[in-house]
């Protein structure tokens, strides 16, 4: 007998609630050569607006600089964030008690940014479908067929997309463009991040405290 699908049920966040991360990779003409690219993609819960941007590898560098550039590119801080379990972010999750070890580094990144992290239960992706798709709408419509001369095209392309494509189609779930649902609903529950400086210019320093308690 065939098995039953499981049935799915939509889940919806509150405005300024989560935020989804993925990478996805392709294959980019760039200049006179074909260069595997990166693609770190960031989609809001709520309004479905999405950022992207590319790189060159996925090691946990890129990770923190994508959530960096999608928080500026939102002008604000979501409650959370949602991730699966790639290596750079996740040491253990076990699959049974769902316990979660995130990277040492990263969570850091999530204490400093205020935001928490979760993670996808185990071989469920379809709990971060948002972003999932997102993944697959920035290779097909953003990138396919595309040539660039250099990386900082492509990544200016991306920005030109996000902005005249992403932002303003009708989504098929929605039924309204992500940047009116986001201007109207959303970006006002986004932590403000005025004057908080990249995590990255943030250095980790170790200090050995003595007995008499002084640094």
């Amino acid at each position: 007998p065939v098995k039953a699908e499981e049935p799915l049920v939509r889940f919806e966040t509150a405005p300024g609630q989560q935020l989804q991360i993925d990478f996805g990779s392709t294959a980019v003409a760039i200049g006179d050569e074909v260069r595997r690219v990166h693609l770190f993609v960031a989609a809001l819960g709520y309004s479905r607006r999405c950022y992207a941007v590319a790189f060159l590898h996925e090691r946990q560098s890129a990770w923190l600089q994508g959530l960096e550039g999608a928080f500026r590119h939102f002008g604000g801080v979501p409650h959370e964030v949602l991730v699966d379990n790639a290596k750079a972010l996740v040491d253990e999750h076990n699959a049974q008690t769902r316990e979660v070890k995130f990277n040492d580094r990263f969570h850091a990144f999530c204490r400093y940014w205020g935001v928490q992290p979760r993670a996808c239960a185990p071989y469920r992706a379809r709990t971060k479908g948002k972003d999932e798709r997102g993944v697959g709408y920035v290779k097909r419509n953003a990138i396919a067929g595309h040539r660039f001369d250099s990386v900082e095209a492509l990544q200016a392309h991306l920005l030109r997309w996000l902005r005249e494509v992403a932002d303003v189609r009708v989504h098929g779930t929605t039924g309204e463009p992500p940047a009116l649902r986001f201007a109207r609903d959303e970006a006002a529950a986004l932590r403000s991040l005025d004057g908080i400086a990249p995590f990255v210019t943030v250095r980790d320093l170790l200090r050995r405290v003595g007995a008499d308690c002084a640094i």
